[in-house]
């Protein structure tokens, strides 16, 4: 009893506060201030892209950028609602309206550039995939800054947070892109952004577990 009474004396002792993690809102809006602080960083060493205002100006490119942002802050705070043990997994679908609305905007900019320059709009272009270099390239260091800061749900849910992870890190640095490089036709956008952005989520998704266990959760 009396190595029981100092045990718990000693425990006490050198007990510290555990400190509680911040909102889901607050976390987000933290991470997307430091995506936007490395996106503008990298925008201001390349500089705006010729036509860019002029492009924005149009209605369907706007939403569609909006989008790509709006997927981008809603995949984040998924991650951050899902990564906590207790919380629905159904935040996870949280960011699919704005990736719709995302695809839609592409889909329909495909159409209207068919039905502005014919065949030359479906022409493979292998010299414009260095955008989807760029996005992976962004991504990278984004996504694990947001896996650090949810480590510790390697045991909850590891493959639907790396996923999410990756897919707002993918979607915010595909906006960011496209500030400084253009010139492609909206399936080229389609296939390297919106490809780069698929491939990376379900890497993310696949390997999640060991993508925790390498970052750093405790394995048992």
């Amino acid at each position: 009893m009396t190595d029981t009474s100092r045990l718990i004396d000693q425990l006490a002792a050198h007990a510290r506060p555990v400190r509680p993690l911040a909102s889901p809102l607050r976390r987000t809006l933290l991470w997307l201030l430091m995506a936007a602080v490395l996106i503008a960083s990298i925008v201001a060493a390349y500089g705006l892209r010729p036509g860019l205002v002029t492009d924005l100006a149009a209605t369907p490119a706007l939403i569609e950028w909006a989008a790509s942002i709006l997927t981008g802050a809603l995949a984040a705070y998924a991650v951050f609602q899902i990564s906590v043990p207790g919380r629905s997994p159904r935040w996870a679908w949280l960011p699919l309206p704005a990736l719709v609305l995302w695809l839609s905007g592409l889909g329909w900019g495909c159409l209207r550039d068919a039905a502005r320059m014919g065949s030359e709009a479906f022409v493979l272009e292998m010299a414009s995939s260095e955008c989807a270099v760029a996005i992976a390239m962004v991504s990278i260091p984004l996504g694990l800054v947001m896996l650090l800061m949810v480590r510790h749900a390697g045991v909850v849910r590891p493959g639907a947070t790396a996923m999410l992870s990756a897919l707002s890190a993918a979607a915010l640095s595909s906006a960011g892109v496209s500030l400084f490089h253009g010139g492609e036709t909206a399936l080229m956008v389609l296939l390297w952004h919106v490809g780069a952005v698929v491939v990376l989520s379900l890497l993310c998704l696949a390997f999640g577990r060991p993508l925790f266990a390498w970052i750093g959760h405790v394995k048992r």
